[in-house]
């Protein structure tokens, strides 16, 4: 029976260990947050047996297989080198991967010199509909791709000052955490480096004062050293309407996932497309952790592609905060 824990007891834990309950040969067998109320609550809700007191018993606990990172950002690359230094051989880690430029090349140098596999939880690439517009894109179908369009707004935004999603130093508000999926995404679809990206966002606490409630939006250009140029606009909103769209459009034919709904267009030529009835990604994504750990192959999305994307996003960021061009 291979073990794991859960550093940290929030959101995206509460999301994953639904999943790890689901796979036979695995469990559940310690958390630990900062908050012990929290880490009871969690325990007592899936069952698990131990609360550490602390991640440095967490990660010293030689009876566990692998360990998931479910805390907040900045603590992502020092806790995967903690566990990597600790004998942890297998570790997701919630994206982004990083939070400064540096820490890539360290995890990098770092997993090789352990022997360690690591996931960054990019779960997009673990939907059915994302892996066939891959497809799609990859088949040549739509002849030179010259653009791409990613548009996000999340209309339920409701945090307040104070919480770690409302604070940009911190967090990276919506640039660091929600364009970075579409990044991941975009790299995935293209297979191509970054050239350079401009950007310009509210950044939270940065222009908005306390008197009023946070809020936050990002505009950015990405291209690519093979031409293609991709607009990126994401949003934190309390109110309007929400959106998630991605559309690439080439020579022949765009492929658009709008809301849902996943379509081939050329002229009055219209291919939808049906994945229903696919595995949850979330399922796939915990499916594939615990076969990492139970074969030692490597699964996606894994740590050199997760700080690809994490470096364009930081990028981003430093464009947004010095309003100039930012070369790879």
């Amino acid at each position: 029976m291979l073990k794991v824990a859960f550093v940290g007891a929030g959101r995206m834990a509460n999301a994953h260990a639904p999943q790890l309950k689901k796979i036979e040969n695995v469990e559940i067998a310690g958390v630990y947050d900062i908050d012990p109320e929290k880490s009871k609550i969690f325990a007592d809700r899936y069952g698990i047996p131990k609360q550490y007191v602390s991640q440095e018993e967490l990660l010293a606990d030689k009876s566990l297989n692998g360990v998931l990172l479910c805390h907040y950002c900045p603590d992502h690359a020092p806790s995967m080198m903690a566990a990597m230094k600790n004998g942890i051989r297998y570790i997701f880690s919630e994206k982004p991967a990083i939070r400064k430029m540096e820490e890539g090349p360290m995890l990098l140098a770092a997993a090789e010199k352990y022997g360690a596999k690591i996931m960054i939880g990019h779960h997009r690439k673990h939907d059915e509909i994302n892996k066939k517009m891959r497809e799609i894109i990859r088949s040549g179908v739509l002849g030179r791709i010259r653009f791409a369009k990613v548009q996000f707004s999340n209309t339920w935004y409701n945090r307040e000052w104070g919480d770690y999603f409302a604070d940009y130093e911190r967090s990276g508000g919506t640039t660091l955490d929600m364009v970075t999926h579409y990044i991941d995404l975009l790299n995935w679809f293209f297979e191509a480096d970054a050239e350079s990206v401009y950007a310009r966002a509210v950044m939270l606490e940065k222009t908005i004062s306390r008197d009023k409630k946070p809020s936050d939006y990002v505009s950015g250009t990405l291209v690519y050293k093979n031409g293609i140029i991709c607009g990126l606009e994401s949003s934190y909103q309390r109110y309007g309407v929400s959106y998630d769209n991605i559309e690439v459009y080439g020579d022949e034919y765009s492929v658009i996932l709008r809301d849902g709904k996943l379509k081939l267009y050329r002229k009055k030529e219209v291919t939808e497309y049906d994945v229903s009835g696919a595995m949850h990604p979330q399922e796939e994504q915990m499916r594939d952790f615990v076969a990492m750990m139970t074969d030692g192959g490597q699964r996606q999305t894994t740590l050199e592609e997760g700080i690809k994307s994490a470096v364009i996003v930081l990028g981003m960021m430093e464009s947004s905060e010095s309003g100039k061009v930012y070369q790879f």
